[in-house]
């Protein structure tokens, strides 16, 4: 990613419609802060939580994987299988024998090893995953931040809590990420706006745009819901007691989900499309 690309960052949120469901970030000046505590710490991750971490921008940050559901739900985003990790392919630099530190959006910690290739099902009609699967202890069900060998002793992750505290409207929605608050609202029909703030003051914003899609209902973004081109945060954890924040959206597509990466410092945000994967659910 170019310089100039980190002021509007542009994603597409179903890949196999280009064009069709736009998330644009434009990075602002961050401050972060620290969350809730981990269960204990794996075997890279550091117990001494340092004020705050500078992170280079060549820092290899690891990938991020899911922790399947024990049993099949229908009504879930989340694949389902015995593994305790599932890594979509491609999946370049992880190998079979790769023995690798996980945290859970709970702070669980577990170390696992990645297995060879496998398919999970997931979807409609018969659709199979690729993944690299890992075995390991059992972390709950979700993004997991799989660290990258050897990471820095500075670095002390600590799951930040996710709450939507309040009553939600089909405009307007708030979530809590440990000391952040993240104001979802609509703009107009199908546009809207995800602003990320703390203690009063807006430090982050991410533009909503859900294009137009044959078959599809033109009904206006309900916020309340988990639909097409509305993000939603299912993980985020601090890298030291004063930041910065690794960031996890969920954004559903038309045929699928996007989850993507955010790593939001004292000096802005920035996108981290290596950690991004893409769960290809069903055909529209």
């Amino acid at each position: 990613m170019t310089a100039g690309a980190r002021d509007r960052l542009k994603r597409v949120a179903c890949t196999s419609c280009a064009g069709v469901v736009l998330v644009r970030l434009v990075a602002v000046v961050v401050v972060a802060a620290c969350g809730s505590q981990p269960a204990g710490p794996p075997q890279n991750v550091t117990s001494g939580a340092g004020a705050y971490v500078a992170v280079a921008p060549d820092q290899p940050l690891g990938r991020i994987g899911i922790a399947p559901l024990r049993a099949p739900d229908a009504g879930d985003w989340l694949p389902a299988g015995a593994q305790a990790v599932l890594v979509p392919l491609p999946a370049e630099g992880l190998a079979p024998g790769a023995a690798l530190s996980a945290i859970d959006s709970a702070g669980r910690t577990a170390r696992v090893t990645a297995g060879a290739p496998a398919k999970v099902p997931y979807g409609c009609d018969g659709n199979q995953l690729d993944v690299l699967p890992f075995t390991g202890g059992e972390l709950a069900p979700g993004p997991v931040w799989l660290l990258p060998p050897g990471a820095p002793a500075a670095w002390s992750p600590r799951a930040l809590a996710i709450a939507s505290p309040g009553a939600a409207t089909e405009a307007q929605r708030r979530y809590t990420v440990g000391p952040l608050s993240l104001e979802l609202a609509r703009t107009d029909r199908a546009r809207g706006t995800l602003a990320i703030v703390r203690g009063g003051r807006a430090l982050h914003q991410i533009a909503i745009e859900r294009g137009e899609m044959e078959g599809a209902e033109p009904t206006p973004l309900d916020i309340r819901s988990s639909g097409v081109a509305i993000p939603e945060p299912v993980g985020a954890w601090s890298l030291a007691e004063e930041g910065p924040f690794l960031l996890i959206l969920r954004v559903p597509s038309y045929e699928g989900v996007n989850v993507t990466a955010i790593l939001v410092e004292d000096a802005g945000a920035r996108e981290l499309p290596e950690l991004a994967i893409y769960l290809y659910r069903c055909a529209f």
